[in-house]
């Protein structure tokens, strides 16, 4: 193998509008005492590379000292003529130029001071983070010409991350990080400020980095016995802390560190390292194209399905497994990276000079995804770059399952909906000799799955409902996907479908799972309102209606005080004001009728609003009676013949006004169509500025023809009523029509 190395020094010019004023902190255009400075970035310690942006100027200064006093200073330098000019008093003494300090250093306010004092100058971070400031000075004493580049070195040093293996890195901490550093160099090398504040500065990521990834932490220059870097990463999917001290009592500005995240190829532990790069001046290595890494198809070993094609090439099937790769190659090589989690390399150790052989781990490459081409990076060993010419290229090809409606994780092959969902979430065609089932670990058989008659061994998975599931509290519910062979029951892929599980109380009653508490608060909202494990009156053993008659005032209220109008879904409260219940936020022009939306437009998913016909199965037309009485329902027949009873309770206050005499009627069957009795209760309608009025019960609906139900609250009579948009309603659901009721 031949290597070709090259100088590569990083100098950056920097480019600004040009200005026209001549005053002492823009310069003069020529004179004796005129200095035309080029500024350029220098290269990092040890050759590293600069990332694009990292060395944007927003700022130049510049000062001069004369006979070790700072006499000039040059604020706001603007760029001509392919440099800065500045007119100097004379052209003798040290030329000091600094980049993005602006706001930071008062240098006017420092005319006067030692250059001893200058060199002390402490430089503070920014908003917690260290600055990307640059510094350089130069003797114009020995420089004759009135053009002269000024080599310009950044003030921080910079952290590298490279990871090996399944690695995925949340963020990194280095502890006890220095908070200023001086302006320029220490003749007695690296240093820290007298009483500088160190404090742990940390590296949090938007999207968790899974690939080697350059300038993830920048931090000045210092000496600290102390330092030690934190990552917190997930390794093969379990969340894991690693920390490292660093050998290094110093982090000298200008310099890159590498952070090192790899697996161990024999115990699987991950290892952290930190290393500075060798100062190697500025040359770096790039390989010979001629020689670049080739796959030896004899000395690798390949299952079935896994096949070699041309130019480093390797095509591999959707399913899981593993296999080793011999690299032709002088030199000792490493793994750098994968461009696809489901890939992961480790070395094997032969012992054999120039043997490099790998273990390629190709996890699971799940349904719906495309086939993708996915290259894999080696770098040879004591390089800290790898190169594009240094890889193979595995094509991972598309899994022949068929879905429709999932979407499995690449990683942990798990779909979470991230809500309640039930009925069809999706369906599965499988290839000939396979079939799906549904697996339930400690969880309660929530998932039924069943092949479709007419399509081709196709299936479909159906989210159940449980009435009353006293775990239906908002957790999450999983169930797995098990793809099997038909033939023997083996095993073959396996996936995750997740769900929240949420619930609301429940009464059957005439062939409809009516809700047994008003919506609350946001009414699309699961969590504010009364959930299956919180019913307080199913924990009583009572009845709604029981409950009211009998709870405390708070607890009265916190049930009874909800109201709606218009399509937001957000509860109006009634409160007291001005001697009258009313609600607060009524509005006299809202021209949006709840009854004409939708269903489940106001509704928390899997529940919607009763239709009209839906209050007509269960209700007839008549005053409602304080005492138990049979009647027939306008929808349903004597089949649907009910009873029906009002009840009141006095004595309630709110906000020291007192409520009056407040009604609840319940609903039961008499036909063994129904469980217990249906209880409604509420906030009276209110239609204008005088307030609520008691006992006056709208019941929304959806009716695109707005006709609701009404129950007056001067005689207790039910009837059909289609008041306006502005008139307030309660709100009571039901369950919308599910397949799969699971016990």
């Amino acid at each position: 193998m031949k290597w070709l190395g090259w100088i590569g020094i990083l100098l950056s010019s920097v480019f600004f509008t040009a200005c026209s004023d001549d005053t002492e902190n823009n310069g003069l255009n020529g004179g004796a005492g005129s200095l035309l400075v080029a500024p350029e970035v220098a290269a990092y310690g040890g050759g590293g590379q600069a990332i694009a942006g990292e060395d944007n100027i927003t700022d130049i200064s510049a000062c001069l000292f004369e006979d070790g006093v700072l006499t000039q200073v040059f604020e706001h330098l603007q760029q001509t003529d392919g440099g800065y000019h500045v007119s100097l008093n004379a052209k003798k003494g040290t030329f000091y130029m600094l980049a993005n300090t602006d706001g930071l250093i008062d240098l006017n306010g420092l005319k006067g001071c030692s250059e001893e004092e200058w060199l002390k100058t402490a430089f503070p971070v920014k908003d917690g983070k260290a600055v990307g400031f640059l510094t350089g000075k130069m003797d114009l004493a020995t420089r004759a010409q009135s053009g002269q580049t000024l080599v310009l070195k950044r003030g921080v040093a910079r952290f590298d991350l490279t990871l090996s293996g399944n690695i995925a890195v949340n963020s990194l901490t280095l502890k006890n990080a220095a908070q200023s550093v001086y302006l320029f160099p220490q003749a007695e090398g690296v240093k820290s400020p007298a009483g500088v504040v160190r404090k742990d500065v940390t590296a949090h990521f938007d999207e968790v980095l899974t690939t080697s990834t350059s300038g993830v932490l920048y931090v000045y220059e210092q000496e600290n016995e102390g330092l030690e870097v934190s990552v917190e990463a997930m390794v093969d999917g379990q969340s894991k802390v690693l920390t490292k001290t660093l050998e290094e009592k110093v982090l000298k500005r200008n310099s890159i560190y590498t952070l090192t995240l790899r697996k161990d190829t024999l115990s699987s532990e991950v290892s952290l390292d930190v290393l500075a790069w060798e100062d190697g001046g500025n040359t770096q290595l790039q390989p010979d194209l001629d020689s670049q890494i080739t796959i030896d198809k004899n000395l690798s070993s390949l299952p079935d399905g896994v096949q070699m094609t041309a130019n480093n090439t390797v095509t591999v099937p959707s399913r899981a497994l593993d296999f080793t790769l011999a690299l032709d190659c002088d030199d000792e090589l490493e793994f750098v990276s994968s461009e696809n989690p489901c890939v992961t390399v480790e070395a094997v150790s032969s012992g054999v000079v120039g043997e490099n052989k790998f273990v390629v781990h190709k996890a699971l490459f799940p349904p719906g995804y495309p086939e993708e081409e996915v290259k894999v990076f080696f770098r040879r060993k004591g390089l800290n770059e790898s190169y594009e010419e240094d890889c193979v290229k595995l094509i991972l090809q598309e899994n022949p399952i068929r879905l429709e409606g999932f979407t499995f994780d690449l990683q942990d092959y798990t779909c979470d909906f991230g809500r309640y969902i039930d009925n069809e979430m999706g369906r599965f065609t499988l290839p000939e000799g396979l079939e799906l089932v549904a697996e339930f670990p400690e969880e309660d058989k929530w998932v039924k799955v069943e092949q479709v008659a007419d399509a081709a061994n196709t299936y479909r998975v159906l989210a159940g409902w449980k009435p009353n599931d006293p775990k239906a509290d908002g957790r999450k519910q999983s169930a797995k996907l098990v793809v099997r062979r038909t033939a023997d029951q083996q095993e073959m892929e396996t996936y995750t479908v997740v769900r929240r599980n949420y619930g609301l109380p429940v009464t059957l009653l005439n062939g409809i799972w009516w809700c047994r508490y008003n919506a609350l608060g946001n009414s699309t909202d699961f969590e504010d309102q009364i959930l299956c494990a919180e019913d307080p009156a199913r924990k009583l053993g009572k009845t709604v209606q029981e409950y009211l008659n009998t709870c405390s005032q708070e607890e009265y209220l916190h049930l009874w005080n909800a109201a709606y109008e218009g399509n937001d879904g957000i509860a109006l409260k009634a409160v007291s004001k001005d001697n009258k219940i009313t609600l607060d936020g009524w509005r006299s022009g809202e021209s949006e009728h709840i009854n004409k939306q939708e269903p489940a437009a106001l509704a928390p998913d899997g529940y919607e609003m009763p239709t009209f016909n839906d209050y007509r199965s269960i209700f007839g037309a008549f005053v409602i009676p304080t005492a138990w009485t049979e009647f027939t329902p306008q929808i349903g027949g004597t089949a649907y013949r009910s009873a029906i009873i009002l009840e009141k309770r006095s004595g309630l206050q709110l906000g020291g006004q007192d409520l009056g005499e407040l009604w609840t009627f319940s609903v039961q069957s008499v036909k063994n169509q129904g469980e217990e009795p249906l209880t409604f209760y509420g906030v009276g309608c209110q239609w204008d500025g005088s307030g609520v009025n008691r006992n006056w019960f709208l019941l929304a609906c959806y009716n695109p023809d707005v006709t609701g139900w009404l129950v007056k609250g001067s005689n207790a009579s039910l009837e059909h009523n289609g008041a306006g948009a502005n008139n307030t309603r309660i709100v009571r659901f039901k369950k919308s029509d599910v397949e799969y009721i699971y016990q």
